[in-house]
């Protein structure tokens, strides 16, 4: 194992390591024991008999100026004296972050709202950062080798590239005591809200989030393409553009090319540049192309990388950014919107049975099995049962949206964030539960018609809504095709 592509290493454990060579440093906890390295960034907070690690960064949307240690002592005072105060609080924070509470009662471990700081988790006995860690440890340890996966899972649901090491979930909290997961997410029954409602619950949250990343970085990284959802992260940081620095990754092709010529690979990346360019002379970004084809990874950075993350997204972007960018910045990802639109087919809305949530997940499945029925049911019921989505149907959400936020949010996409966090971290405007449980509320049509995104623009950035998003048209040629019709 080579530390130098673990970022913030560390493990909690039932039961003491005896060989505590792969973390150099440990300590004991009530119910576990916690092992890092100097590598390991965290910080300890004590109160009234109980500890709090918290591992990252973290922040409250409602207020820029709480540091973590005010945030971090707010969460302390609520956590032994009122349960729901403290989940209210818990709602409201941003970040990528993972919190330890200990206790003579128990030692617990929650996650930011997406586990955009990735856990995983072995036998209910081990949870730590990455899973090379655990199947290394085990290994040691116990004498155990892991088997890898015979499926490239791609994380898939919960599953990792192990047999038996899971990825923990964001809207469940481990207890060592017990050693078992409890969800405490969804509390309250479900009921949609207007658009409008939507919008008011959560547009005021946006802006202590900008003054937040204002007050903290000096430069900040922003990707750019041609899309709804990049054009909504440029509106919210319009306050603070002077500190941006704009990157969008491309391929090179010939843009002489008839684009009807081109293929629908081609043609993504050709749009997207067409619109970044409009964006980019318009608003006068600061903003540079990266081209994949200008670097060529060595053979022992895709071996070690492949070998030490658990995702399989790009890792010719992963060696790009760690030879453009600086160590320690901040990237601003406009992911997760993807809550606000349709992720899946709108036909699954609402259901519950077995058959529409394969359905509505199985062209994400291992492609060995996309089509075994039989193969996928059982892995689905096996997830279903780990992550105790029975109580999400007793509150009556709707469990695609829910499935869609906890495996392909906060399994897949999570994950790949291990292939760049070496380098910088990753901050995303609406990883924090309160907004995320907002946008579930958005009924199917707003959804569909992403309206939430578009409204969003037009308040905060409305002269960006003239470049219609993934599309070569302007406003103008809308207005056009209405007055022909």
């Amino acid at each position: 194992m080579d530390r130098s592509y673990l970022s913030n290493p560390f493990s909690l454990t039932k039961k003491e390591f005896e060989n505590k060579s792969l973390l150099d440093d440990s300590m004991s906890l009530n119910h576990a024991y916690f092992y890092y390295n100097d590598e390991t960034k965290y910080k300890i907070f004590e109160k009234n008999g109980v500890k709090l690690i918290l591992i990252g960064y973290i922040l409250d949307i409602r207020d820029s100026l709480q540091t973590s240690d005010s945030i971090t002592k707010s969460l302390l005072d609520l956590y032994s004296k009122n349960n729901n105060l403290f989940y209210e609080n818990l709602s409201y924070l941003n970040g990528r972050f993972v919190l330890i509470f200990d206790s003579e009662d128990d030692t617990c471990v929650y996650s930011d709202a997406t586990v955009l700081r990735p856990l995983f988790y072995w036998e209910n006995d081990i949870v730590s950062s990455h899973e090379i860690i655990i199947r290394e440890a085990v290994l040691e340890e116990l004498n155990i080798e892991l088997e890898i996966s015979s499926f490239e899972m791609k994380n898939f649901l919960d599953y990792s590239n192990t047999n038996s090491i899971y990825k923990f979930n964001p809207n469940l909290y481990f207890s060592f005591k017990n050693q078992e997961f409890i969800r405490y997410y969804p509390k309250d029954n479900f009921g949609n809200q207007t658009l409008e409602k939507v919008l008011e619950n959560t547009e005021d949250y946006f802006l202590p989030q900008v003054e937040w990343l204002d007050k903290n970085f000096s430069t900040i990284q922003q990707s750019l393409t041609g899309g709804f959802d990049a054009k909504l992260s440029l509106a919210i940081n319009k306050p603070i553009l002077s500190k941006l620095n704009f990157f969008t990754y491309m391929y090179r092709f010939n843009e002489d090319d008839p684009y009807d010529e081109l293929s629908q690979f081609k043609k993504i990346y050709y749009k997207d540049k067409y619109i970044v360019d409009q964006l980019i002379y318009n608003f006068n970004l600061r903003h540079k192309y990266l081209f994949f084809g200008d670097y060529k990874m060595p053979k022992e950075y895709h071996e070690k990388i492949s070998s030490h993350v658990s995702s399989h997204h790009s890792y010719i972007l992963s060696y790009l950014t760690h030879e453009e960018f600086p160590k320690g910045s901040i990237h601003v990802k406009s992911t997760l919107y993807e809550l606000a639109k349709q992720p899946y087919t709108g036909h699954a809305e609402m259901k519950i049975e077995d058959n529409w949530m394969i359905r509505a997940i199985k062209h994400w499945a291992p492609k060995e099995i996309r089509e075994d029925e039989s193969t996928l049911n059982d892995m689905y019921q096996a997830y279903f049962r780990r992550n105790k989505l029975q109580e999400v149907i007793d509150k009556g959400h709707n469990l695609p949206m829910i499935i869609y936020w906890e495996y392909r949010m906060g399994n897949w996409h999570g994950s790949l964030t291990q292939e760049t966090d070496t380098v910088m971290e990753t901050f995303i405007f609406i990883n924090n539960r309160y907004m995320i449980d907002q946008l579930l509320t958005l009924k199917l049509e707003d959804k569909k018609e992403k309206k939430y995104l578009t409204e969003l623009v037009k308040r905060f950035w409305p002269a960006l809504n003239y470049f219609v998003s993934n599309s070569f048209d302007t406003l103008e040629d809308k207005l056009e095709e209405t007055k022909n019709i």
